[in-house]
């Protein structure tokens, strides 16, 4: 047992060591485009949104598109003001008028559209906006537009509220999220469609349920003896994933366990087209060199790298912690980077600024 231990630290500080050298890695945190905000889920879904408030009313529009080919983006609008239930919402670029909606029709078209699985919705009263041709209307003029207003109607004789929302990054977030699904240069990309046909994007398989594990993988998640019982819903809400591999094997990314606090233990499952099972093991750093260790916290697949990013919280605020980011090498999670903060001092978390630990410095 101890020489088997040995073998498997040896090999996991040679797989670190083996990432010195990888070519520079994205930012620790989702870019942003003069005001909105870029990221992809875990299954493959990414999104643009702008988050603006007049006074104490606040509005997020997103446009959200899901992996597969054929998948079309999705507009959605959210707000914190309460909406009565008759009134019109009305949606502005450049001062003009390009769309009035009745709020009880949009309400009931609600239960026709589909999301993405993955998608978690704002708290408030959120709206998709009409699918199809009305959604790729607008999306063309708020990227030849300079500013967005949503009108929103008031209640009990109040007046409408214009919420500003500037287009500026728009078009920069819309490119982010055709390269990131590889639809850049497609028929599908949403800025500059060219004549390629639209392949699926990368992409991983939610698993919503433990149900959903294969026999051989719900033995090793089972007999983990840092695992314990889950709540299925707290489970269903977790984004957990089966990642497709080559030679029909996969990756299963799924919850270890119900939430702490502030952190959600997770771990990696390597499932073989013959159905064998074995947990996947990764590196961190400890003062005196790497260590294997089981749980991934709050973890983030990146279908787009296959990538795997732990992000333990050392509080609510999520300023301290340690952050790690493995890539996923044929048949391991390879360490790329580890940075940390030790100091808890309820400070605006930034990632960047955070001491790494590995890849180690030169000199």
């Amino acid at each position: 047992m101890k020489l088997k231990l040995f073998s498997f630290l040896a090999l996991t500080a040679i797989a670190t060591l083996s990432a010195a050298t990888a070519d520079a890695q994205p930012g620790r945190s989702s870019p942003s485009f003069d005001g909105w905000t870029v990221d992809c889920g875990n299954t493959g879904v990414c999104f643009a949104s702008a988050f603006t408030r007049t006074q104490s009313v606040w509005v997020d529009v997103r446009i959200v598109r899901d992996w597969q080919a054929e998948a079309q983006p999705l507009v959605r609008l959210t707000t914190n003001t309460e909406l009565p239930q008759d009134g019109t919402l009305l949606v502005q670029v450049d001062g003009k008028q390009i769309e009035s909606l009745p709020l009880e029709q949009l309400r009931e078209m609600q239960s026709s559209v589909t999301p993405p699985a993955g998608f978690r919705p704002l708290g408030g009263e959120g709206f998709w906006y009409p699918t199809g041709p009305a959604t790729s209307t607008l999306i063309e003029a708020l990227q030849n537009g300079k500013d967005l207003s949503i009108v929103l109607p008031g209640t009990n004789g109040a007046p409408e509220i214009a919420v500003p929302v500037p287009l500026l990054g728009l078009r920069a977030s819309l490119i982010w999220i055709d390269d990131r699904q590889e639809r850049s240069g497609t028929v599908a990309a949403m800025v500059s469609p060219g004549q390629e046909a639209a392949t699926d994007a990368p992409h991983a398989v939610p698993v919503v349920s433990p149900d959903q594990l294969p026999t051989g993988v719900a033995a090793v998640w089972a007999a983990n003896r840092l695992c314990s019982e889950i709540d299925p819903n707290i489970f269903a809400s977790l984004n957990a994933v089966r990642v497709p591999l080559a030679d029909d094997a996969s990756l299963y990314v799924i919850p270890c366990g119900a939430p702490s606090a502030y952190n959600s233990p997770f771990v990696a499952i390597l499932s073989g087209k013959d159905g064998a099972a074995r947990q996947v093991h990764v590196a961190r750093m400890s003062e005196k060199g790497p260590i294997a260790s089981d749980l991934i916290y709050n973890a983030r697949w990146i279908p787009a790298d296959m990538q795997l990013v732990s992000y333990f919280k050392g509080s609510g605020v999520g300023e301290c912690g340690v952050w790690n980011r493995w890539s996923w090498n044929g048949t391991g999670l390879v360490l790329l980077e580890e940075a940390t903060r030790k100091t808890c001092d309820g400070s605006e978390p930034d990632l960047s600024n955070w001491s790494s630990t590995w890849p180690p410095k030169n000199g």
